[in-house]
């Protein structure tokens, strides 16, 4: 049965399309998600949320509906570049994931384009989930934590170097000891994470923001590095550290929302 839930300001295509999240598959209008071992459609008309096979409080808690878009937009909104990123993509929402399948996911996305992201988890999928079913769709569960292993196909499924990464860390991360990384201040939260096989300064902010609610984190990958060099530092270079001082004090403590704008919009309108 189909549900629906009001929802505004609120983008289901850029929101799930900017490249936090790797999970999902678009037939038509409609999006099939998979998420925290759930399968489920979600189709938007104007301020409606369409979906089934969750409920309003998992999609609210997912999609962070209950924070104050207009109040975040205020906050971050500091110079006319990320002004404009906001008035083109008004409706952009963080997405809260799982922990656990979240650090996997960026694990498989070093150096990678976004469809490559999600085959190589698709297959990992595949091969190690428990089916879902939403009608007569198909997905597949994520595997939890010790059961990505050698006896893996790992040629079928892509990952090339970052096979023994995505093993070494299912060895050694216990979900709710990952889970607990939100208690923490955010310096040692992301220092625990990037003793993690594979798991550098990029690939930690992205879980800290994406999964534990560290809106302080902002990711450097190189759509950012360009973007922020060209567009606030006149050019200037400057190493990964130095960047993300700068931009956690120009847009305060929601600065990883204010990366997630800049990001989409970077992505397309190239500098």
């Amino acid at each position: 049965m189909t549900l629906r839930l009001r929802v505004s300001p609120f983008s289901l295509k850029h929101t799930l399309e900017c490249g936090q999240f790797f999970r999902l598959t678009k037939v038509l209008e409609t999006y099939i998600v998979q998420a925290s071992n759930r399968i489920f459609s979600l189709r938007q008309k104007g301020d409606y949320l369409f979906y089934e096979g969750v409920d309003d409080r998992f999609l609210i808690h997912f999609f962070r509906l209950d924070e104050d878009l207009a109040a975040i937009h205020k906050e971050i909104d500091r110079d006319p570049v990320i002004h404009q990123a906001i008035l083109e993509y008004p409706g952009l929402r963080l997405v809260r994931q799982d922990p656990w399948e979240c650090l996997i996911s960026f694990l498989c996305s070093s150096a990678k384009a976004i469809p490559h992201i999600r085959s190589i988890i698709e297959h990992l999928c595949r091969s190690t989930g428990k089916e879902l079913h939403l009608g007569n769709y198909i997905g597949y569960g994520f595997p939890e934590p010790r059961c990505i292993d050698l006896n893996l196909r790992w040629e079928s499924i892509k990952a090339g170097f970052r096979a023994n990464y995505l093993i070494e860390t299912s060895r050694s991360v216990d979900r709710e000891k990952l889970r607990d990384l939100k208690d923490l201040p955010y310096e040692e939260a992301r220092e625990l994470l990037m003793r993690l096989p594979g798991v550098g300064r990029k690939v930690a902010d992205c879980v800290l923001l994406y999964s534990l609610d560290f809106l302080e984190a902002f990711p450097i990958d190189t759509w950012i590095k360009k973007g922020l060099q060209k567009s606030y530092l006149n050019g200037r270079q400057m190493g990964e550290k130095k960047l993300e001082e700068f931009a956690r004090a120009h847009f305060g403590p929601l600065a990883g929302y204010a990366q997630l704008y800049l990001y989409h919009y970077w992505r397309h309108h190239p500098l």
